[in-house]
């Protein structure tokens, strides 16, 4: 269980001037510990000041007996979580495009009658961590500055991943830190753009963490004035220094003796295929590939998305991915479906617009862990609900 950042599969875009946002949730569950062994909203508003949520989760329909979140208790009983993310984002410098000076911050509060660092009833040891967050916390959640200077883009300290990933690489609750540069290209009166982007991070996870990321990418975007876009966008990161996680977020990576065996470096390639109009709709194409290893590196996130809250009344997206267990790390992606790599699952999410600015999403999840060590895993099902209300102001 995670908090809900009001993005969606098929998007990236920038974050709003001033975010709030609170997550609330139940969750139930039990323990079946050979399950933890190695082995878009269409257009995010920029206008957008201040965003709540709140969640109601639960599980049903279980094949498996599993872990939901690392600090989960007996069966039957309910674990509940606060969440509220703060930002700011103040603006300085000149009057045009061209030279543009920005920065921000912003804090993370959690509060859980789990604690998600520490192990278990009955367990000496905390074995792993399925969330990028923890459970009890105030901490400061970004600090970052930003220059622009014609086509050069720079940014430091700990901000929003800039570069075009979808959540099978990247979670949207974790910050990278570090630097990160682009070279955009956007001719005048045109909507097409072009970038050329590189990044280079260390200890960007929550928890324990003093590995290093580093790479780059280029996307090219054609847009027509009724918001219809197509954007290819392809990146390469390579990770280093992994046994500098700490190793209960080693996760679903192939480990030996608990250190993570193999290399990763990653190729992601992207296509979204955006039609505007009244009946908005995205189609989003994910696929990467850890070039360091000959098998179990393969990745495939697919989603698409129609309607948009912002144009209709509802809005109904599905995903689909299929993981290896060492297409990327499992650090860093998404913890919705409660492996980080390994599995196959479904997601559908429908939304409705209530009053002004506010909507109610009814959210089922269907998933597996394909790559578990244990065989009689592999072909059995997991279900998860969740059901949030979200409101802006």
């Amino acid at each position: 269980m995670r908090a809900v950042v009001v993005a969606h599969e098929g998007e990236h875009r920038l974050p709003r001037r001033r975010d709030v946002v609170l997550l609330v949730a139940v969750v139930e569950g039990t323990s079946h510990p050979q399950l933890d062994r190695p082995g878009g909203e269409l257009e995010a508003r920029a206008d957008l000041d201040e965003v709540a949520v709140l969640v109601d989760e639960g599980v049903g329909l279980r094949d498996v007996l599993c872990p939901l979140v690392a600090g989960e208790r007996v069966p039957g009983e309910t674990e509940g979580l606060g969440r509220l993310l703060l930002g700011l984002r103040g603006d300085e410098g000149g009057e045009g495009e061209d030279d543009e000076r920005r920065g921000g911050e912003g804090g993370a509060f959690n509060y859980s009658d789990e604690e998600n660092d520490v192990p278990p009833p009955g367990q000496a040891t905390l074995t792993l961590v399925r969330d990028n967050y923890r459970s009890r916390d105030a901490r400061l959640d970004l600090a970052w500055g930003k220059v622009k200077l014609g086509p050069v883009v720079a940014e430091g300290g700990r901000f929003f991943m800039p570069l075009p990933l979808t959540e099978m690489i990247w979670d949207r609750d974790l910050r990278p830190q570090g630097g990160a540069v682009a070279l955009e290209f956007t001719p005048q009166g045109s909507t097409n753009r072009f970038a050329f982007q590189g990044i280079y991070t260390i200890g960007s996870h929550v928890f324990e963490d003093e590995s290093v990321m580093y790479g780059g990418g280029a996307d090219l975007t054609f847009g027509s004035a009724d918001g219809s876009s197509l954007q290819l966008a392809g990146s390469y990161l390579q990770f280093q220094d992994l046994n500098k996680l700490e190793p209960v977020l080693r996760r679903q990576n192939t480990q030996v003796a608990g250190l993570i065996a193999g290399d990763y470096r990653v190729v992601d390639l992207i296509a979204r295929l955006t039609r505007g109009g009244q009946l908005p709709l995205q189609l989003v194409a994910d696929y990467c590939w850890n070039t360091a290893l000959d098998s179990g590196n393969r990745g495939l996130w697919v989603a698409v998305a129609l309607g948009d809250l912002g144009v209709s009344r509802t809005r109904l997206e599905y995903t689909y991915a299929a993981i290896d267990h060492d297409a990327t790390v499992a650090a860093f992606n998404t913890d919705d479906f409660f492996w980080g790599t390994g599995w196959e699952g479904h997601r559908g999410d429908f939304a409705m617009g209530t009053v002004k600015s506010s909507s109610i999403h009814a959210i089922a999840q269907w998933q597996r862990f394909k790559d578990s060590p244990d065989p009689t895993i592999r072909d059995q099902w997991v279900t998860r609900y969740r059901l949030e209300w979200r409101t802006s102001f």
